[in-house]
């Protein structure tokens, strides 16, 4: 099981948004920025701080806990999960509940507690629901009633989505372990585990595998990121990406696929391209700190643990733009025309055109947001903050 701290992440700062749409870090108190007071009450309009027209607005919300339970630091981890055919969202949470909503209108359709709280976005699988649980549990919950089909017990906990390969559900624990079982059933069919770091220091979290290639592409605490056969987890190639003088040597962010390459972080070395059949380095652009990568515009976005989000040039590894952002390590950022959303940890969920990394608009709850959003077929985006709050934004305000 990892443990240690995470990453030191910057103090709280506030932000103003200039006429100019550059970003000016301020003192604390600015007025203008927090709504929702110290818990998550935002209502469904007044709540966004922009120097521009907003292009989202809120179209519903929904409380999934009890508001008159005090929590002294509540986070809520899992981001919803979108079924454009099905036209369903469905989200976990940390007290154990499992929720199925209508996503034009927020429609409560279920609601579950199968047990365990869940840290874990879902993954649609046609008219069922796959999601972890912080217990060690990988669950197949049936979309229309929320009744389980199948579960798989594993040792650590699973707190990443599970990924489609073929006939295969492919997943990962805290054990620094990798489990492939059958869609249909739940039945094992391989399994790769590495051991932990030498010193037993890591950073919490796991990476979620990416498949590609007819291979399924991980990272793990010990630096190591590795390439396995889909069909019976057979090793294809090892790479070791962080040396061992680095005091973290992580590959928590999942690796994405572009181009000829795959893109993957290491905490403490930066971000690298590889070749696909050999996971030989085509160029490494170093920066550390990074906690999570994604594709824009044909390049990557990281998040970095400083309250940063890079764009980086998937041909050359150039840096693009940088944008520093106050309330702690920036979420995986999804992509919703030409915005981006990336939601903070002690911050808001912030609108950032892709092209500049300007920063657009912002939505801020009392309690801040862990989760990434998800963004639907129809552009609207879904939100689980750190309050227990259900949101969803309608793009074209």
């Amino acid at each position: 099981m990892k443990r240690g701290p995470a990453l030191s992440t910057v103090g709280l700062a506030t932000v103003v948004l200039a006429a100019s749409g550059l970003l000016f870090a301020a003192g604390c108190g600015g007025a203008g920025i927090d709504v929702g007071g110290a818990g998550d009450d935002s209502p469904l309009t007044g709540s966004f701080r922009n120097v521009e027209d907003s292009p989202f607005q809120p179209a519903w919300r929904l409380e999934l806990s009890d508001p008159a339970i005090y929590r002294l630091k509540p986070h809520e981890l899992a981001s919803p999960a979108y079924s454009a055919e099905l036209n369903r969202v469905v989200v976990s949470t940390t007290s154990g509940e499992y929720l199925c909503v209508r996503a034009t209108n927020g429609e409560v359709l279920w609601r579950v507690s199968p047990g365990g709280g869940s840290s874990a976005r879902g993954t649609f699988d046609g008219p069922s629901v796959l999601i972890g649980s912080d217990e060690g549990e990988l669950r197949s919950l049936d979309a229309g009633s929320g009744r389980v089909n199948w579960s798989y017990k594993v040792q650590g906990a699973v707190q990443q989505a599970p990924v489609l390969a073929g006939d295969l559900v492919v997943f990962v624990d805290g054990t620094n372990s990798v489990y492939a079982v059958n869609r249909a059933d739940g039945a094992w069919r391989w399994q790769y585990r590495r051991d932990d770091p030498p010193d037993d220091f890591a950073l919490a979290g796991e990476a979620r595998p990416l498949f590609a290639d007819g291979r399924v592409y991980v990272g793990f605490s010990d630096g190591h990121f590795v390439a396995l056969d889909a069909r019976d987890g057979a090793v294809s190639w090892t790479r070791d990406l962080s040396p061992e003088t680095l005091k973290f040597q992580d590959v928590d962010a999942a690796a994405v696929r572009a181009l000829d390459s795959v893109y993957v972080a290491s905490a403490g070395a930066g971000l690298y391209a590889l070749a696909p059949d050999t996971g030989a380095v085509k160029w490494l652009y170093p920066y550390s700190g990074i906690t999570s990568t994604a594709l824009a515009l044909g390049d990557v976005i990281a998040g970095v643990d400083r309250g940063e989000v890079l764009r980086v040039s998937t041909s050359d590894g150039r840096l693009v733009w940088r944008t520093r952002l106050p309330g702690g390590a920036p979420s995986e950022a999804v992509v919703s025309s030409s915005y981006l959303l990336v939601s903070q940890s002690r911050g808001a969920l912030h609108f950032l055109d892709s092209a500049n990394g300007r920063p657009v608009t912002q939505f801020r709850p009392g309690y801040g947001i862990d989760a990434p959003a998800t963004v639907g077929q129809d552009g609207t985006a879904y939100l689980l903050t750190n309050g227990g709050v259900l949101y969803g934004f309608r793009p074209g305000g």
